[in-house]
């Protein structure tokens, strides 16, 4: 009798074991997506503090045994970790979503067919612009065309009647003064972004997409510096304001890649 309660009682001990283990050994599992409109991921890398590792698959799910809620997890992709998320922080641990933000030069796009592209020549853009709006362009205040338009010779001084006609049409001026700095406006925008280009600050900096477009608008050069630079200067002036910048972000703590999970807002 004694031997069988032993045996009832070491077979209860063994399944209580096995059973506590079973509770404490569990699962995460959710999906791993780039944007807002959940595209997945795959190939992102899942670890768990208790020594556990899955892959993401095309769909962007995984699974990742975890064991007990003092166990935690985080995620890794392009050599970089996510923050650790804590199992017992987690509100449902069966749908775990995690949105990883990634630059347009890491996202998984298909391969697009070959398009032909024909680069802009700028001086040959420029002088077009100069003769199709050759009248905006040369245009002159009244006043000043007035006094070009005086000669003198033997026979009496002569007056350009269309320059002083034009004196009394101030409608009409005032538009072709507008017009005037609104084209000069788009040759010196257009100077600029021929020599202040993204693959020149990408090259120098290594900065891309947001971040890249960032750095170009806080730090746009004017035209009349930009004049006074050569190439070797402009290279220089790139290199001193991409530390300002880094430093300016550095300020605001901000990082690049941030990861993020919709539970942990």
């Amino acid at each position: 009798m004694k031997t069988y309660i032993t045996i009832k009682a070491l077979s209860i001990a063994l399944i209580l074991c096995y059973t506590s283990k079973l509770c404490a050994q569990t699962s995460v599992k959710g999906y791993v997506y780039e944007d807002k409109y959940r595209t997945p991921i795959d190939s992102v890398e899942v670890y768990s503090y208790s020594g556990n590792k899955t892959i993401s698959k095309a769909d962007g799910s995984y699974i990742i045994p975890v064991t007990g809620l003092k166990d935690s997890i985080w995620f890794r992709y392009n050599n970089k970790n996510t923050i650790k998320y804590a199992i017992d922080t987690i509100k449902n641990t069966n749908n775990f979503e995690v949105r990883i933000y990634l630059p347009n030069y890491l996202k998984q796009d298909n391969i697009l067919p070959t398009v032909t592209v024909e680069t802009h020549n700028y001086i040959k853009d420029s002088i077009f612009l100069r003769n199709f709006y050759s009248k905006i362009f040369n245009w002159k205040k009244p006043s000043q065309a007035l006094g070009e338009g005086v000669s003198v010779t033997p026979t009496g001084v002569g007056v350009d009647l269309d320059a002083l006609v034009n004196m009394f049409r101030f409608g009409y001026n005032k538009r072709q003064e507008v017009y005037h700095k609104f084209a000069l406006q788009i040759e010196q925008d257009r100077y600029i972004d021929h020599r202040f280009t993204k693959e020149k600050v990408e090259a120098l900096t290594g900065l891309y997409d947001t971040a890249r477009d960032e750095y170009m608008k806080l730090y746009r050069p004017q035209y009349q510096e930009l004049l006074l630079m050569n190439d070797i200067e402009l290279g220089r002036y790139i290199q001193i304001t991409y530390k300002k910048y880094i430093k300016y972000k550095q300020q605001e703590k901000i990082e690049d890649n941030i990861f993020l999970s919709p539970e942990e807002k």
